[in-house]
């Protein structure tokens, strides 16, 4: 269900087999095959279309009790959301909110794990 919810969400279109984005003012372009979309998760998928690796899923798979999906809303602020809908992750321990586009910014594994081991620090 969350899966549907995900494709409506980004507008996806079904051909030949495989999900695509096709948006005005930008080239249509493979987001995931029909096989990955069966055996991946709702973490799996929504990484996937925000361009996150899979070490980055691998991480947030074991450690999503910790946050706390959420999305903007422009009178209410940050409201949580289901993990489908969500723009960010917010670290319940420490507070600080993760953006889908400043996770996407972390290009160096070792970069990603200080970010984790930092607030590893608040949970403790």
């Amino acid at each position: 269900m969350d899966k549907e919810l995900i494709i409506r969400k980004y507008g996806l279109i079904h051909e030949n087999g495989a999900w695509y984005s096709d948006k005005e003012n930008s080239h249509k372009h493979l987001i995931v095959k029909d096989s990955f979309l069966q055996k991946t998760d709702t973490i799996g998928l929504l990484f996937r279309i925000n361009k996150l690796c899979m070490a980055k899923a691998k991480y947030f798979r074991k450690n999503i009790d910790k946050y706390e999906p959420c999305k903007y809303h422009y009178r209410e602020g940050f409201i949580n959301v289901p993990l489908w809908d969500a723009d960010f992750l917010k670290h319940k321990a420490s507070g600080f909110i993760l953006d889908f586009s400043f996770l996407q910014s972390i290009t160096v594994y070792e970069d990603f794990v200080a970010l984790y081991k930092e607030l590893e620090i608040f949970e403790e």
